[in-house]
């Protein structure tokens, strides 16, 4: 006789450090889901504290938040199903690191059993070595007639699918299977890249098979800092994912689980790259915006591709009513660029203004001429670009608002950029795009608009065809200073997200553009460091996984030596 399991799944969304606030949202999620008369509740890695909370997790008081919370939590589970919670519990040991990375079961309003992540990630964007010691043994629980295995996140990718090697020598899936799980619970905190979704559904039904044991994934939905939690949960069997939750946004659903006997699968349509990359952004900016606690983006419209497109999202984010648009010309800005920024705005349904700055420009330079020395070619026109990015810290001030910055991950890349310029800004939701990403961005938008434009293109034509520029001088264009951008942004794909040398590279691509690209690239360094986060939608950006120092030599890197 088969055996089933009603397992609910919470894809919660946390604020990183709001204890109080996350426990009252999992046990009100905790509530509507034992109106389902499930079997067990799975939550999310962390799901109290939010991933990654990073250095917070040295602040005692955190950790002792965690603990009245699960107190209170269990007292929910006197009447209820088992609950499994994402949490950091004490190691009690003298030595190692202080914590564990652990999900406990709440049941019966107590906790009854609590297991250890045994596969840590140091490496990208993690470093849990920092704060987690590991577990070592798998742990399982029965409920109704059903083994349940736990495991964490890591745990499912000990091989080398995530990062080319293979950093681990167990393999808890398994040994958990072999510990007696009937079937294996899997809270997760797996942040969003481009077609992860696809392959995360892909490993566990590989996991279903090779064990013999369903696998139920929980991950985390949301944007913390750079990190986009993208969620799509889902319950895999050997024969193929059983069910899917909607991706980008917190959900909550129940699965009927039959052991015993083949499953079924049911399919989900993939998603264009381009769908992806939007979704995961409108999250990460609004996310970004209710979690910090202010309501308004302020973002410079040069009427080029590059802030159309992340005043487009925005928009699409936060609504128009939250967004404000300011052209900032000079002497050099032509009329077009203008009138491309006003017809943004208006397609958008957004606030704008134009706020002239030459005036500034030309009472910088006099003071210049008359008190120091004049400044010439590229230091002469940052000028411009920095008086912008004062005019715009200052207008976000003044509306308590936050600066988006537009620039791109190939801009960021070979520092294409004015620091303390246009790449000033809280938050940069392009900064993780290469320029052929935002042109896909801007045909996306034009595809499907925004629910506030008011016109159709969203972004006009003529912005999308004309030539990229800074407009920082008299006909410029970034043609002037960078390789075509279909030849960069290649060469840029492959040195930053598959460390190739340029000896490599030089195989592939033209020797110009690749020495261009990485030379610049090394260069560069000291600018990315100081400019904003850039939410992360690729498997390396130019953040916090992106770790090199500045004040180094880099021939023998760089050359494959």
């Amino acid at each position: 006789m088969a055996r089933n399991l009603r397992v609910a799944i919470v894809q919660h969304n946390p604020t990183v450090g709001d204890v109080t606030g996350n426990a009252d949202c999992l046990a009100d999620e905790y509530v509507t889901a034992c109106n389902s008369d499930p079997d067990i509740v799975v939550t999310p890695e962390l799901s109290l504290v939010g991933y990654p909370p990073r250095d917070l997790l040295h602040r005692p008081g955190i950790i002792d938040a965690q603990e009245e919370a699960l107190e209170t939590l269990a007292d929910r589970t006197t009447a209820g199903p088992p609950l499994v919670v994402g949490t950091t519990v004490r190691t009690r040991e003298e030595a190692g690191a202080p914590l564990y990375n652990a999900a406990a079961v709440l049941r019966d309003g107590r906790r009854t059993a609590t297991y250890h992540k045994r596969l840590l990630p140091t490496y990208d964007v993690f470093d849990e070595h920092r704060y987690f010691d590991t577990g070592s043994e798998p742990t399982v629980i029965t409920v109704g007639d059903v083994e349940v295995g736990i495991t964490i996140c890591e745990d499912a990718w000990y091989d080398t699918v995530v990062t080319g090697k293979r950093r681990h020598d167990a393999d808890p899936i398994k040994e958990t299977a072999t510990a007696g799980a009937d079937l294996i619970v899997t809270p997760s905190a797996s942040p969003f890249s481009i077609n992860k979704p696809a392959a995360r559904a892909e490993r566990f039904a590989r996991h279903a098979e090779r064990t013999g044991c369903p696998v139920v994934f929980a991950n985390q939905a949301g944007g913390n800092d750079e990190l986009i939690f993208d969620g799509n949960s889902l319950v895999a069997t050997e024969d193929g994912v059983l069910e899917q939750l909607d991706g980008f946004g917190a959900d909550t659903a129940i699965v009927d689980i039959t052991l015993d006997e083949p499953a079924g699968s049911s399919q989900h349509p993939d998603t264009s790259p381009p769908r992806q990359v939007r979704q995961a952004l409108r999250l990460g900016v609004r996310d970004y915006f209710e979690k910090t606690g202010f309501e308004e983006a302020v973002i410079g419209l040069s009427g080029g591709i590059d802030s159309s497109v992340a005043a487009a999202l925005a928009t699409d984010a936060l609504g128009a009513d939250a967004v404000y648009g300011v052209s900032l010309p000079s002497q050099v800005t032509s009329q077009q660029s203008i009138t491309d920024a006003r017809k943004i705005a208006e397609n958008l349904g957004i606030e704008f203004d134009v706020v002239p700055v030459g005036p500034a420009v030309n009472a910088v330079s006099r003071q210049l001429d008359e008190h120091a020395e004049p400044l010439t070619g590229v230091a002469a026109e940052n000028i411009q670009a920095r008086i912008r990015g004062d005019v715009l810290m200052g207008l976000a001030n003044e509306r308590d608002a936050l600066v988006l910055t537009p620039d791109n991950k190939s801009e960021a890349a070979v520092g294409y950029c004015t620091l303390y310029g246009d790449a000033v800004g809280a938050l940069a939701p392009l900064g993780d795009c290469y320029k052929r990403v935002v042109y896909e961005l801007a045909a996306a938008f034009n595809h499907s608009s925004p629910p506030s434009a008011t016109a159709s293109p969203v972004i006009p034509e003529a912005v999308v065809e004309k030539e990229p520029t800074a407009e920082l001088r008299e006909d410029q264009t970034d043609a002037d200073e960078l390789p075509p951008y279909d030849h960069l942004d290649p060469v840029l794909e492959r040195y930053i997200e598959d460390t190739s040398s340029d000896e490599t590279l030089r195989e592939e691509h033209p020797d110009g553009v690749v020495e261009a690209a990485v030379d610049r690239v090394t260069r560069s360094e000291f600018k990315r460091r100081q400019t904003p986060p850039p939410l992360r939608v690729t498997t390396k950006a130019l953040g916090r996984g992106w770790n090199y120092p500045i004040a180094a030599e880099y021939e023998h890197v760089t050359r494959g030596e």
